[in-house]
């Protein structure tokens, strides 16, 4: 009886950690920024979406930033890319990925920056404050 009453608190304990984790994790807000950073006074034409959500076209004019906010799915596998286009340049990038721990802490587990410019799209390290060449330009 009492090894019954010992793998039930350790089984009630386990589970209320648990959905304490993930419903925890469901609630917090992450947060996406691009910015057009070319040099040349060319717009940027941005499509981004997940398995889940089309967020549309955007099309920035230089130094403009568009962003959005979002929270993680319950299967913890959020993902969101977006086609970045502009006048020489195309590529299609990750620009959110929950499962690279690497990617969230340049983002500090919470917010990321990217920047596009003429050699690529750089990702803001949050901790350093510094950008590092994340993307090449496929074409």
């Amino acid at each position: 009886m009492a090894t019954s009453f010992t793998n039930f608190v350790v089984l009630l304990a386990f589970a209320t950690f648990s959905s304490n984790v993930v419903f925890g994790s469901l609630l917090v807000k992450y947060y996406v920024h691009i910015s057009n950073d070319f040099s040349n006074g060319n717009q940027l034409t941005i499509h981004c979406k997940s398995r889940d959500d089309d967020l549309g076209w955007h099309v920035l004019q230089v130094s403009e930033e568009w962003s959005w906010t979002f929270r993680e799915n319950i299967y913890g596998t959020t993902l969101f890319w977006c086609n970045l286009i502009g006048e020489n340049h195309s590529a299609s990038v990750k620009v959110f990925y929950m499962y690279d721990t690497e990617f969230l802490k340049m983002c500090n587990y919470l917010e990321c920056f990217w920047s596009v410019r003429d050699d690529g799209i750089y990702l803001k390290n949050d901790w350093t404050a510094s950008w590092s060449l994340w993307y090449d330009w496929e074409h």
